[in-house]
């Protein structure tokens, strides 16, 4: 049966890249986004066929929205029997918010930053988890970033944001805690510093490139892999 896929945040960057490469490798791939176009709708209506190599069919997916990501679900479930990688892979970092200093906070956006990044996937992986449980892999991997490892830490603002990506970092850590039992497994990933509308130009990954090396962890991950890993398959400190 060929195996399926969704990942958040898909119509551009990293998880645009993720979406083709998982296509090319010949998955079923669900590319969640928060709004889709007229044509978009027609053809997450009428999925497109599974081949060879692959298929990506849009899904409208507000991982901010509970009734959104509730219909996301329920979309699935009429084309998939089940599920067997979820990728929370929707961000964002609010601009100007993200080089503000203290002082000089903006705590809307910073709320913002938190309920996308961090309460966003909790919510996905709870609407989802139905059909996670039918799937053979069972795993669900949250893109994390440098910005959300306390070892790691270097930067003196975008509170919001490395809050955000911490908190995500420890819900990783509770929920394979609480799946592991029933078979899944549940891991964090650095991309890395890409370019990106969020990255910026002078970043040093191209999208395509971590989207590569996040695929070949993301096959072969397993019991025995590090939870918070880089995309090259290298454990990175919590």
């Amino acid at each position: 049966m060929q195996r399926a896929v969704l990942i958040t945040g898909a119509n551009r960057g990293l998880g645009r890249c993720l979406a083709a490469k998982f296509a090319k490798q010949g998955w079923r791939v669900f590319a969640g986004q928060r709004t889709l176009s007229s044509s978009q709708e027609v053809a997450t209506a009428r999925p497109a066929e599974t081949s060879a190599t692959g298929a990506i069919t849009p899904i409208a997916l507000d991982v901010s929205d509970g009734a959104s990501v509730a219909s996301a679900a329920r979309t699935l479930a009429l084309c998939v029997q089940g599920l067997d990688v979820l990728i929370n892979n929707a961000a964002v970092n609010p601009v100007p918010e993200s080089s503000a200093v203290i002082g000089e906070l903006d705590f809307d956006a910073i709320r913002l930053a938190y309920d996308a990044n961090a309460v966003g996937p909790l919510r996905v992986i709870q609407s989802f988890l139905p059909l996670l449980e039918r799937g053979e892999r069972k795993l669900i991997v949250n893109v994390s970033s440098e910005a959300g490892s306390l070892a790691h830490s270097w930067r003196d603002r975008s509170y919001g944001y490395c809050m955000s990506k911490a908190a995500l970092n420890m819900q990783t850590t509770i929920l394979d805690r609480a799946l592991r039992p029933r078979g899944f497994n549940v891991i964090a990933v650095h991309p890395g510093w890409l370019r990106t509308d969020m990255g910026g130009p002078n970043a040093h990954l191209d999208p395509a490139d971590s989207a590569d090396g996040m695929y070949a962890l993301i096959d072969g991950a397993d019991a025995n892999t590090a939870r918070f890993l880089q995309h090259d398959g290298k454990a990175f400190p919590w």
